[in-house]
């Protein structure tokens, strides 16, 4: 996994990412989590494809669909929650 902090730099990945954060027990599609955090399906489908590379999200696909969740890894959740609190300034 990269620095934590280079996954914040994008606009779309600091959404995606504290979406998840927020919603961690959520598994959606890239059409759902679209309308959950505004934005362009298709760039929110290659941020998705750049996390689940990364291992802070995970696919899963069906014949039809996939859908994407956080990671269960409980060391990248408490490094992305430890960031998004230092950069809220919490």
């Amino acid at each position: 996994m990269k620095n934590i902090k280079s996954l914040f730099k994008n606009e779309v990945s600091k959404k995606v990412l504290l979406f998840f954060n927020e919603n961690q027990n959520c598994i959606d599609t890239v059409k759902g989590i679209s309308l959950w955090i505004g934005g362009d399906i298709d760039i929110i489908q290659k941020v998705l494809n750049q996390l689940v590379k990364e291992g802070v999200i995970t696919s899963h696909r069906t014949a039809s669909t996939t859908a994407y969740a956080y990671t269960n890894n409980k060391e990248i959740v408490k490094k992305i929650e430890k960031y998004i609190k230092k950069f809220k300034g919490l």
